[in-house]
């Protein structure tokens, strides 16, 4: 039997035997979209509890089967956190390693926080189905779950005052029953009249002294009451109402509670707050402003008490560079005297700034500046007390939330990082001398997860509690005894991945069109075998050093494309570092990028002819800069990201807020002034004025309810491109937020499916 090309019938049935052979074998390496879906995630920003006894540790876990099936975190209900839904409680038993799902599947519960004597675990839920958070607590002796009160909770942190109470922030009374405000609230149109949202700008309003502000975000969203509640009867005692609370701690002795409160914007087009730092009296409610006008971090975190709860020490400093210099200073309760304990004259470095924490005596205060551990002491100004060669100090671990954790009282531990190697580690820093000794750098990322503090211990204990993961593993948790210095896996949260063969990464390096040395996270293909060329995708994010990510499972820092799903399908993938400067970021990204490309082709490792290039939110923005300034891009994949500086900067949310302004001006944008300033600069930095340049097939993803990245952004890209004749696709994903990482399971599988297509179709010519 013939076919029509002369082509015999049996061979092309061989032919189209051993290409399904193929296929077959290719699937049954790659790592299927439902296994990823059901990849169980520790919680972002609930930290795990060790119970003081050290025997149990609490942590929350998202059961892996998309984060809220109906919305993304800007269409949650407004007590329950973004990083809340869906969140179960568990408890690991540090010896038997017996595990206890402790709040079962029901509803979300997050902010574990153990009493002093260990037999109580506070946390927060809605599992009464109020679909508000509430306070609860578990019991440890019998397993029971209890709720304390009714009333509507508001943020994440749970502090004991003793064994019989917790202070927490709740809804302030002035709202509707002291609850949220709904978050869909529709009337029936013409029995209320005119439905009509009203913004003014007043200049004649402003005064002398004032200036025009442009607010990033709406700081009334710190607004709530600072509450104690009796766990015994549930008993609500207000101690502040209608304030804005940002970070707060109990003292030491329970007598008092240090709270920072977020007046206003320094500046307009600026992410700069300016703070009040506030005690209250637990007994008497007095309360009284310890300093005010005073610049710290966005979350007004960075500050603690001494071990008697006589004084305060913070760190100034934040976004605004320029006007903070990264200073210790102490407050003395008492006599109200502020001192400056460091005199710095240089800023801080870019990382966030921690809070300074006390020795046990309250002589000395410890806290990290440009990765090395300064000490103030006795008065003096600080000096730098311990530098570790090659490693940058990452985190003092803290026994609570003031206090420096040192068992046996003559050294500590600290979590390092070594960014030439992209190495995380542990070190143990004598206190006496500042000599430091390394305990563990075994090639795993320690700091892999949303938090601001990755190691977790409990007061007086010797034993720390950590995260660990690489390219290839996802996160678990484990413990490591001080003395015995033998780390043990308490979890192991996804055994559905032991099957695969993962891509291993690889550190890369090259130079720029500068000179200067980059380097870039690379995830070979599963079976990659050298001397072999395979298509690459370049995933990139401007600013950013993609290397770092080189330990994180599949090279996503927070999950929002997970890149083992193409290197197990037979692609390369690159996170180059992409260093920015003011005024050219999108210049600058093609100097830098595009010659770590360059590296992987001279290596012969990637295809010339098969280049892809991809990238989420301000990487939306890195991919469109890339493919209108080279054509090299056979396609290019963006996600919610933004063409247009100017259209970003005119983005204004339903309060008013417009946080474009400040990311642009300020911010990631590096325009450093206002259009009206700089509009040259405005469009030169525009990819969307560049459109007719793009040869790169590309696909547009969006949610349609994101908040950060307005969706008239991908809008106006998908026209402009449509009108020029381009190839571009635009798959638009409603009721979504901005990070697929919080999407339906639904619109998860469609955009892994799309996204996978996508590339090998315009890659390999094979559209799966």
């Amino acid at each position: 039997m013939q076919i029509s090309n002369g082509i015999p019938a049996l061979l092309v049935l061989c032919f189209v035997l051993l290409a399904a052979a193929f296929a077959s074998a290719e699937e049954a390496g790659a790592l299927k979209i439902d296994d990823l879906l059901a990849t169980r995630e520790f919680g972002q920003l609930t930290v795990p509890a060790l119970s003081p006894d050290q025997e149990w540790v609490i942590y929350a876990v998202h059961g892996g089967t998309g984060r809220d099936e109906s919305s993304g975190p800007e269409t949650t209900q407004e007590s329950i956190p973004w990083y809340a839904k869906g969140l179960d409680l568990y408890a690991v038993n540090t010896r038997t390693g017996e595990t206890q799902r402790v709040t079962q599947g029901v509803g979300d519960n997050w902010g574990p926080s153990w009493s002093p004597d260990g037999h109580q675990l506070a946390f927060l839920s809605d599992r009464d189905g109020s679909g508000v958070a509430k306070l609860w607590v578990w019991r440890r002796a019998t397993g029971e779950l209890a709720k304390v009160s009714d009333v509507c909770v508001r943020d994440n942190e749970v502090q004991w005052v003793g064994n019989q109470a917790v202070l927490v922030t709740v809804f302030p009374e002035s709202s509707v029953g002291g609850s949220p405000p709904p978050v869909n609230a529709t009337a029936e149109g013409d029995k209320l009249g005119p439905m009509v949202e009203v913004y003014s700008s007043d200049p004649t309003a402003l005064g002398v002294a004032k200036t025009p502000s442009v607010e990033p975000w709406n700081l009334d969203a710190y607004l709530s009451d600072l509450a104690m509640i009796d766990i015994r009867n549930g008993v609500v005692r207000r101690l502040t109402r209608n304030q804005r609370i940002g970070k707060y701690i109990v003292s030491p002795d329970n007598s008092h509670v240090a709270f920072s409160s977020p007046v206003r914007f320094e500046e307009p087009g600026s992410q700069q707050i300016v703070w009040n730092l506030s005690v209250v009296s637990l007994s008497t409610g007095e309360k009284r402003i310890i300093a005010s006008g005073i610049r710290l971090e966005y979350d007004g975190s960075p500050f603690s008490w001494s071990p008697e709860g006589s004084r305060l020490a913070y760190l100034a400093g934040g976004p605004l560079e320029r006007a903070a210099r990264g200073d210790c200073y102490v407050i003395d309760l008492k006599s109200g005297n502020s001192t400056n304990a460091s005199m710095f004259t240089t800023p801080p470095s870019s990382e966030k700034q921690l809070a300074p924490l006390w020795d046990a005596g309250g002589r000395s205060i410890y806290f990290i500046r440009h990765g090395s551990i300064w000490k103030a002491e006795g008065g003096a100004y600080a000096q730098e007390f311990s530098k570790i060669p090659g490693r940058r100090v990452v985190q003092l671990i803290g026994e609570n939330h003031s206090r420096l954790w040192s068992p046996g009282g003559s050294a500590t531990v600290v979590l390092t990082y070594d960014s030439a190697a992209k190495q995380s580690g542990f070190y143990r820093v004598d206190l006496g001398n500042g000599a430091s000794t390394r305990l563990e750098e075994d090639g795993r990322c320690y700091t892999c997860i949303n938090a601001d503090a990755y190691v977790y211990t409990a007061p007086g204990g010797n034993k720390l509690v950590h995260f660990a993961e690489d390219s290839g593993h996802t996160s678990d948790l484990w413990m490591v005894d001080a003395i015995s210095r033998s780390p043990r896996s308490l979890t192991h949260l996804n055994p559905q991945f032991d099957k695969y063969e993962m891509g291993r990464a690889r550190l890369v390096e090259w130079r720029d069109l500068d000179g200067r040395v980059l380097q870039g996270a690379l995830l070979l293909p599963a079976r990659y075998k050298d001397g072999t060329r395979y298509p690459l995708i370049v995933w990139v994010y401007g600013g950013e050093r993609g290397s770092d990510s080189l330990n994180d499972f599949g090279l996503s820092p927070e999950g929002a494309f997970n890149l083992q799903i193409l290197a197990t399908r037979g692609y390369a993938v690159l996170f180059p570092d992409a260093p920015q400067g003011a005024a050219t970021p999108m210049f600058d990204l093609a100097k830098s990028v595009l010659p770590g490309v360059n590296q992987l082709i001279d290596t012969g490792i990637a295809d010339p002819d098969r280049l892809g290039v991809a990238g989420h939110s301000y990487g939306g923005y890195t991919t469109l800069a890339l493919i209108v300034q080279t054509k090299r891009f056979k396609a290019a994949v963006e996600m919610d990201g933004t063409g247009s500086l100017l259209s970003e900067y005119g983005e204004m949310d339903k309060d008013g807020t417009a946080f474009g302004v400040s990311h642009v001006e300020q911010g990631q944008g590096l325009m450093g002034g206002t259009p009206w300033q700089f509009r040259d600069r405005y469009i030169e930095n525009s990819p969307y004025f560049y459109l007719d340049r793009v040869a790169s097939p590309l696909l547009i993803v969006q949610g349609g309810e994101d908040t950060t990245t307005a969706p008239f952004l991908a809008g106006e890209l998908y026209v402009a491109l449509r009108r020029l004749g381009k190839e571009v696709a635009y798959a638009k994903y409603e009721r979504e937020g901005h990070s697929p990482l919080y999407w339906s399971s639904p619109n998860r599988v469609d955009l892994y499916r799309r996204v996978i297509s996508w590339f090998d179709e315009h890659l390999r010519g094979s559209p799966n």
